[in-house]
């Protein structure tokens, strides 16, 4: 039991039924995004008939008293639109733009970034929708750093909550290329786990037998180089966070340039063993991706060719 004593006390007086802790604190306290709330609850400040409850999918049942001993709230956030960030628009209208963003830039702002990033560059190119909170204006969903390739955004609400809709229900295609070590045993396939964050690197995630999110990967390998690299296709049917590298190191194919989830040293011929393993960053990009627009109801797909960097890894592995 927590020491302190709550600042809020609530009762459940409706029958919920399978209502979610977050979800109903998120609805009592109008002023404190879901991420803020998950975040207290997580961090033990949350108690539930008079036990600390720190599993935001808690589910409350009829009479459940529910103490809030510490409110983290978002300090005001202004995101500060930024001429200078590097990305190409591929399509635009009143509603969504999708753009092709290259590899070395953040999405969206976060601790210790506030600048730079792909939501400073969209808020400078034009009007966007609010987004989950401040920092976030436009995103749906987002690709890491170092990955490069196609994100559709939203200019409106309606437009966000449709779009959002659709990558929950997983309805929206998103394909992707990568260059990873070997070749994969069979060919092609379906990779299927569950995916939590590594209790020993909160940056990292790993495969878990008992515990996480569903993740489901198909691949689909487009090209062998020797027995050394292979070029590979991944659908997602989920969009779990380094989903497509935490599954190819784990089926033991990292890819390349991806020293958070290299596995081991991959045998590589001597002409091309230096340029591999010091490859900028790892060798993923986001090529293909179909959804149903927000407005029209048309069904929409873009594709973006590789880039510059990629071309060049694969003309490297070509020539041995």
């Amino acid at each position: 039991m927590n020491d302190k004593l709550p600042i809020i006390k609530l009762c459940v007086i409706l029958d919920l039924k399978k209502n979610r802790l977050d979800k109903f604190l998120a609805a009592e306290l109008q002023n404190i995004s879901r991420s803020k709330i998950q975040s207290m609850i997580e961090s033990g400040n949350v108690s539930v008939n008079n036990v600390i409850v720190q599993n935001v999918n808690y589910i409350l049942k009829i009479r459940d008293e529910i103490s809030v001993f510490s409110l983290i709230i978002p300090e005001p956030y202004q995101l500060d639109p930024d001429e200078n960030v590097d990305f190409s628009v591929l399509y635009e209208d009143d509603d969504i733009l999708v753009v092709n963003k290259p590899a070395g830039i953040v999405v969206h702002p976060g601790a210790g970034n506030r600048h730079h990033t792909l939501a400073n560059g969209l808020a400078y190119h034009c009007e966007l929708s609010s987004g989950s909170d401040d920092c976030r204006p436009g995103i749906v969903h987002r690709i890491d750093k170092d990955t490069s390739g196609i994100l559709v955004v939203a200019k409106n609400n309606f437009a966000h909550e449709n779009l959002a809709e659709q990558f929950k229900i997983h309805s929206i295609k998103r394909k992707y290329v990568c260059f990873c070590y070997s070749v994969i045993n069979p060919l092609n396939g379906k990779i299927e786990t569950l995916i939590t964050r590594d209790k020993n690197n909160r940056l990292k995630m790993v495969v878990s037998q008992n515990c996480g999110k569903l993740a489901v990967s198909v691949y689909k390998t487009i090209r062998v180089f020797g027995n050394f690299a292979s070029k590979v296709e991944c659908e997602l049917y989920t969009g779990r966070t380094h989903q497509i590298r935490v599954h190819m190191s784990h089926m033991g194919h990292s890819l390349i340039g991806d020293t958070t989830y290299k596995t081991k040293n991959y045998s590589l011929p001597k002409e091309i063993c230096a340029y591999v393993r010091n490859f900028s960053r790892q060798a993923l990009h986001a090529y293909f991706l179909e959804f149903t627009h927000p407005q029209s109801q048309q069904l929409m797909h873009f594709e973006s060719e590789l880039p510059e960097d990629l071309r060049q890894l694969e003309n490297i592995l070509k020539s041995c």
